[in-house]
């Protein structure tokens, strides 16, 4: 695959997930019988395991790799607290870390379009 389509991919795969962690997290918080649904708590596994596939391709592809280029390391680091803030958010309905795993997927996504730790504060 090449690395448009990689990249595509990916990026396709991130908004996906966040879309799908923003609906669910709403439908769990105000409609509780809603986590019973198995398709709701099995497809976000398929996305974000598919997502984490194409990052591990695109680094590959590229050569660049998390601990020795800073931006792929605080892109990692920020999918470690959107993962925990994400889990919390569903498990608790909790809208703290709900916010926090928001702010996580933001900073990432400003990290990846930028390729800086500073993320959208660059662009200032």
């Amino acid at each position: 695959m090449d690395y448009s389509a990689l990249k595509h991919s990916h990026a396709g795969l991130a908004y996906l997930s966040i879309m799908l962690f923003v609906i669910r997290f709403g439908l769990f918080y105000f409609a509780p019988h809603w986590r019973r649904n198995k398709l709701l708590k099995i497809v976000p596994h398929i996305i974000d395991t598919l997502l984490l596939v194409f990052a591990i391709m695109l680094c590959i592809q590229i050569s660049q790799y998390p601990l020795t280029h800073h931006w792929l390391t605080a892109k990692v680091l920020a999918l470690l607290a959107y993962i925990g803030f994400g889990v919390a958010a569903i498990k608790r309905a909790s809208r703290p870390a709900f916010a926090g795993a928001v702010l996580s997927f933001g900073y990432m996504l400003g990290v990846a379009k930028t390729k800086s730790v500073l993320s959208w504060l660059v662009l200032l």
